[in-house]
């Protein structure tokens, strides 16, 4: 079983000590004497209480303003970057990624129809290798499937925990209908409905490995089918529901927005690809987007499987509270705008 003894921020703030690094160095050339070699410059041995201190606390002795990120509210949210804001949008009320669930307690619901209803354009067979008797362009999946809506969640739960393993509940009912409205268009899609709460739990990975694991499946659905060129990993935000709907000519719709990350070298292709879906949603529904944000790996993977694609994205489709029809519309609304783009990247390639 894997260790969980850190937290993946305990891991980013290691990397980024100087005082910790030159300890692990100063442990390199101890071992390695010709490494001293290689050096820049002069170590010190570093204070025992110093890196008790920093590991302790997070604040780096040689960086006092580390301190602000840890005790003034918000500060740390700089993390995060608007590149284009939606309606309302702005650092005051930036999204905050959903509390882990207690997987013991989540997999005690009844899993048994999980997994057993077969996609229309997908199926899996028994060594969970992904099938597909169509040549998919779009691939869509869930690196937190557990996240739930609470007006399709059969069962009194607090809005904190707001997590469930039936896909009649969780964002897998999302990507479900995005498949199927694709469909519709005649956009061939293959949608990945996994258990990821089950999986890393078989695994002994937690919340943390999310997508590491999703990442795996990402990796196999590409290597299986090479005619995908559209990676869309489908989230809910945490939000409550004046924050994450909006009404538009008298419907209401669940409101979305988009997650980029910037740590690959290509991040600026996907960030283009969520730029023109944004400002094409604008167009046709002013305020159904929330926006554009960037992430590094100070708050989150920082790459989000978009490394794989310079098509990827990562899409917070509404909030907690919202209900089916919500969810409901805005699917229409991204299938009609994505069926757009994708028709006009056909014409593109066959010129």
């Amino acid at each position: 079983m894997k260790a969980n003894i850190f937290q993946y921020r305990d891991y980013i703030g290691i990397s980024n000590s100087e005082t910790i690094t030159d300890a692990l160095l100063l442990i390199l050339g101890e071992e390695i004497p010709r490494f001293k070699d290689f050096l820049k410059r002069e170590l010190e041995i570093p204070s025992i209480s110093n890196l008790a201190f920093e590991k302790i606390t997070g604040i780096r002795t040689n960086n006092l303003s580390t301190l602000l990120l840890h005790e003034v509210p918000g500060f740390n949210s700089a993390n995060t970057k608007i590149y284009i804001a939606g309606e309302g949008s702005d650092y005051s009320n930036l999204p905050q990624e959903s509390p882990a669930p207690d997987f013991d307690e989540l997999l005690k619901e009844d899993n048994s129809n999980i997994n057993k209803e077969n996609e229309p354009n997908s199926e899996k067979s028994d060594n969970e290798e992904i099938i597909t008797s169509k040549d998919p362009s779009v691939f869509i999946y869930h690196s937190h499937s557990w996240e739930g809506y609470l007006p399709l969640i059969h069962k009194d739960v607090k809005p904190s925990d707001s997590s469930s393993t039936d896909n009649k509940e969780n964002v897998v009912l999302v990507g479900k209908m995005l498949s199927e409205k694709l469909g519709e268009y005649g956009i061939t899609t293959l949608h990945e409905n996994s258990n990821i709460a089950q999986a890393l739990h078989d695994k002994g990975w937690d919340y943390t490995d999310s997508y590491t694991l999703s990442r795996e499946i990402v990796e196999t659905a590409s290597s299986q089918s090479k005619s995908i060129s559209y990676y869309i990993d489908i989230h809910r935000d945490s939000a409550r529901k004046e924050s994450t709907t909006s009404t538009i000519n008298g419907k209401n719709y669940a409101r979305l927005y988009f997650v980029v990350g910037q740590e690959h070298e290509n991040y600026e292709e996907n960030l283009m690809f969520a730029k023109e879906i944004h400002e094409k949603l604008e167009e046709s529904y002013p305020g159904l987007s929330k926006g554009v944000y960037l992430k590094t790996r100070a708050e989150g993977n920082g790459v989000y499987n978009q490394d794989i694609s310079n098509r990827s994205i990562l899409v917070e489709v509404g909030g907690i509270d919202n209900n089916k029809d919500e969810l409901s519309n805005t699917v229409d609304a991204f299938s009609e705008v994505f069926k757009e783009l994708y028709e006009g990247a056909i014409e593109v390639n066959a010129q």
